[in-house]
Parts: C-alpha cells; structure tokens; sequence
C-alpha cells in the first residue's frame, strides 16, 4: 500500500510539474513569440552588426535581431542564426531551460545573451547535423572540428 502511494504521489507530481512547463513555455503577445526570459527587443543590433559589436572581446553580451535559418529538428533545443553575408551562429538556450519551436526556420528572432567563440568538435558538429536530420552521408562527411560563434540566449523573441 505505501509503494502505491508513493507511485500515486510521483506521477502527481510528474503531471503537475509538466503541465506548469508547458504554460510558460509559449507567451504570445502581438503576434510575437517569448521564450526564456523576459526580454524585449529594443537596443537589439541588426545580426549585420554582430561582427562590429564582437570585435571587442572574446564575450559579449548583447542582444541581437536576425534571421533563423535552421532549429533542431528533434526538440527546438538549439537554433542557427545569420550573422552577415555567409556565416551563422549556434544560438543555444541558457541552462537547457527552454525550447524554440520546431518550424521556426526562416522567421526573425531577437536573442538576448553571451556571444562567445569556441572550437565545435567532430562529435559535436555530427550531433548537430543528426538533430537537423542531415542525412548518413552529410554526417559521415563532417571530419574536422570547426570554429564558430556561439550565443547562449537567455530570452528569445520570435516574429
């Protein structure tokens, strides 16, 4: 009886705790998406910038408006972002806290956060690419660790 009580007692928690999640996982305010943090979108630079504003250490905290070019296909736990003519940053989520959704690819975010440089290994860069549902040969194809930029956004505002 007391083992049943326990279970009872756990999955209660399970339900109640899941269900808080999923409420402040979306707030939608004048067709805008929030996530994470509270943030807003003012003083955020054009991602066109980015390189004028990091130029000024290895980490910045800033705030940056762009375009989401690819979120992780499997939980929307890390997204891709243009920075300029051709590169991009990897945008991931502050404390593994919070999720952007899945069909996000191609509508303009702002991020609020870190922006750092690091060096993305082989086993990292194949994660990635399995998350975005590269296919076998794309990911086989991936034999060097890369440098990149990073972001670590504690809020997101999705358009």
């Amino acid at each position: 009886m007391r083992n049943l009580i326990i279970l009872l007692v756990m999955v209660f928690l399970l339900v109640a705790c899941k269900q808080q999640q999923k409420s402040e996982e979306l707030i939608t305010v004048d067709g805008l998406e929030y996530f994470g943090e509270e943030i807003s979108k003012e003083g955020a630079i054009n991602s066109a910038d980015f390189f004028n504003q990091f130029i000024k250490g290895d980490s910045i905290e800033m705030k940056v408006i762009g375009k989401i070019n690819e979120v992780c296909k499997k939980k929307g736990c890390w997204m891709s972002m243009s920075i300029g003519s051709e590169d991009e940053m990897m945008v991931r989520f502050k404390d593994y806290g919070f999720f952007v959704p899945l069909n996000a690819d191609g509508r303009m975010a702002t991020v609020e956060g870190w922006a750092f440089k690091e060096v993305r290994s082989v086993e990292e860069l194949k994660h990635y690419a399995f998350d975005a549902g590269d296919s076998d040969e794309e990911i086989t194809a991936i034999t060097e660790s890369e440098v990149s930029y990073t972001f670590i956004a504690k809020g997101v505002i999705i358009e």
